[in-house]
């Protein structure tokens, strides 16, 4: 059954967006690459976008399976939610048939469209911040946001959008995006830095609410607490419980059925500044890919990724990979690898080491 169109804003709402409108136009003209990511005050361009195609990587190509469902991702049309100054958006649009992104600072939307000029494939639109009123029904086979709900201190704003995500995605598409998971703050009133926390029993409701299915999260209780909602739609059920690794039933069985490529630790536990030998001989004399897991104490679902040219294997298959300093305590698992010499299909891997680090956020 189909959830209604989104509601009007409530005044109370009405005034948040003003707030957020404002202040995210305040930020474009400071510093917007800044206060897009704020781990460099002042940002070198390339390094600056580089940064964004790593969080694509990171985030869609392992999800490769439930996002694309046996299409491809150049057959796939796909909606970013807050794209500010198009960090991500160029990476996305290096993936996607069409790319069509929204923000709520014209200032941002300004500086998105210079920075993409040129991509004949992106499409940005200034938007008023809670609704997706520009486009039709069912008109996205995947929406994608990172680094945006976080900031959104109403609930209620961040459910509207989730409302008007469900109108405009295809049946059996998924919207994967980022919310504050740390529950053990509160957002300020005025404040749209801090964004409205939500935990795992939150989402599940939330999903409920606006039709879609909680397939997947990872994060819970993190500032990077991330959900997948998938649209039920025809065969979604199969998809959600058996295939979450592969796009159909045929690669489910390649997938699954083939031995997994072997990669070992030596040794098998180090202390963060330590250097390790990592060997995975299948695939000697190539540079790898490789998704991870890393468990660590305190967080209640592993924080998982993608580390694009992870290393260079020797022709014994062997390489020297060193741990960084802050790396927290806790046990690494790769759970899939492949080839980016040779441009190869992702396979399952079996190894994982033990890390003995600080407490800082875990990281490959």
């Amino acid at each position: 059954m189909e959830v209604p169109d989104s509601r009007k804003p409530s005044a109370d709402t009405s005034q948040t967006l003003s707030r957020m409108e404002r202040d995210w136009d305040s930020r474009a003209r400071e510093a917007p690459e800044y206060y897009v990511a704020t781990a460099n005050r002042e940002w070198q361009r390339d390094e600056f976008f580089e940064g964004g195609a790593m969080n694509v990587a990171n985030e869609i190509l392992p999800d490769i399976d439930i996002i694309c469902q046996g299409k491809k991702f150049n057959q796939m049309r796909t909606i970013e939610i807050g794209c500010g100054v198009g960090r991500m958006t160029r990476a996305l649009a290096a993936l996607f048939n069409e790319v069509h992104a929204v923000d709520i600072s014209a200032e941002m939307i300004a500086l998105a469209s210079q920075n993409l000029s040129g991509l004949k494939n992106v499409f940005l639109y200034k938007n008023n911040g809670t609704d997706l009123a520009e486009f039709p029904d069912r008109s996205f086979d995947f929406a994608f946001s990172f680094i945006v709900f976080q900031h959104i201190p109403d609930r209620g704003v961040i459910e509207n959008y989730v409302r008007e995500v469900y109108r405009c995605l295809k049946p059996g598409a998924v919207f994967k995006f980022q919310v504050q998971g740390y529950t053990g703050i509160q957002p300020v009133q005025d404040d749209t830095w801090v964004g409205a926390p939500i935990g795992l029993a939150d989402a599940q409701a939330l999903a409920r609410r606006c039709g879609f299915r909680l397939i997947r999260s990872s994060g819970q209780g993190t500032q990077y607490f991330w959900l997948w909602f998938q649209k039920p739609g025809r065969f979604t059920r199969g998809f959600a419980r058996g295939f979450n690794r592969v796009g159909s039933a045929i690669e489910a069985v390649r997938f699954w059925s083939a031995k997994p490529v072997a990669v070992t630790f030596s040794p098998g536990s180090v202390r963060a500044g330590e250097t390790y030998r990592v060997r995975a001989p299948r695939f000697a004399g190539h540079i790898i890919d490789v998704a991870y897991e890393v468990t660590t104490q305190g967080l209640s679902a592993p924080v998982t990724g993608v580390v694009a040219k992870w290393c260079e294997l020797d022709s014994q298959g062997e390489a020297s990979i060193p741990v960084p300093a802050d790396h927290a305590s806790g046990t690494v698992r790769i759970t899939q690898v492949r080839s980016q010499t040779s441009n190869s299909r992702w396979y399952r891997a079996s190894g994982q080491i033990h890390v003995i680090g600080d407490d800082s956020a875990p990281r490959l």
